[in-house]
């Protein structure tokens, strides 16, 4: 018998972190007492900025891309009366760690579904107030495809994304992307053999293809976000990147 089954303590918060012991990035709040990572993104300042342009209302349903651990959705329950949060995640190690926050942290407007978010944006019938992607953009190999699924089935986005700069440009192969009558350049992030490490939390494919900052402005006001503000932008150490809030006018 397999003896790693098996919890032989009294249940607590630190089992169910402990079941991926060393796979955490995310570091829970001091209440719930527990050992994880240290990103702090259940008190995310990107999240934060955008919220101050946002006056999310009791009716709201929002839609996040891309959970990793389920912070934001924490963050949202905790900060704004959204009715409810649709969470889609395409790591099934990350969603496991989604519900294991859910029950830590006791969300109780949050469903965690495991799957393709493109896949559910492209036969999505749902309207959404409020689609949330931080830190999933630029893991895309078509982000102008995902941009049109959001923009059809959300009143407005908020966006953190890693964007090309002058390394891209450099180092990286270009690529033309076309929708319709939109037509930019976009250079490709190659994975190599980083999908096949366990840690791996990027997109589902061998390759994604990032964005220059005025080609993601650009797209989005394609698709009808007319109205965008910019918070948070600069470089960090993969290069350039941005925090935005995009709404339809």
């Amino acid at each position: 018998m397999n003896t790693n089954k098996f919890v032989d303590i009294h249940p607590n918060n630190q089992s169910g972190i402990d079941c991926f012991s060393g796979f955490w990035y995310s570091k829970f709040p001091d209440e719930y007492k527990v050992n994880s990572g240290d990103c702090l993104a259940f008190e995310d300042g990107r999240l934060e900025w955008a919220l101050k342009h946002i006056n999310i209302e009791s009716n709201w349903d929002v839609i996040e891309l891309g959970p990793l651990e389920g912070a934001h959705a924490y963050y949202l329950e905790r900060n704004t009366p959204t009715k409810s949060i649709i969470s889609i995640e395409g790591n099934r190690q990350c969603w496991l760690k989604c519900l294991i926050t859910k029950e830590i942290t006791d969300l109780k407007r949050t469903r965690f579904l495991l799957g393709n978010f493109e896949e559910y944006l492209r036969h999505c019938q749902q309207h959404f107030h409020l689609g949330l992607a931080i830190g999933v953009l630029y893991h895309m190999k078509n982000p102008l495809e995902l941009i049109s699924s959001m923009s059809s089935c959300c009143e407005r986005v908020i966006i953190w994304t890693q964007l090309a700069g002058k390394k891209q440009e450099e180092d990286w192969k270009s690529i033309n992307l076309c929708y319709g009558n939109l037509n930019i350049q976009g250079y490709i992030c190659d994975y190599g053999l980083s999908t096949e490490k366990d840690e791996f939390i990027g997109g589902v494919g061998k390759y994604s293809v990032w964005l220059k900052k005025d080609c993601l402005i650009k797209s989005l006001e394609y698709f009808g976000f007319k109205k965008i503000k910019l918070g948070d932008h600069g470089e960090n150490q993969f290069g350039p990147q941005v925090t935005l809030v995009a709404e339809k006018a």
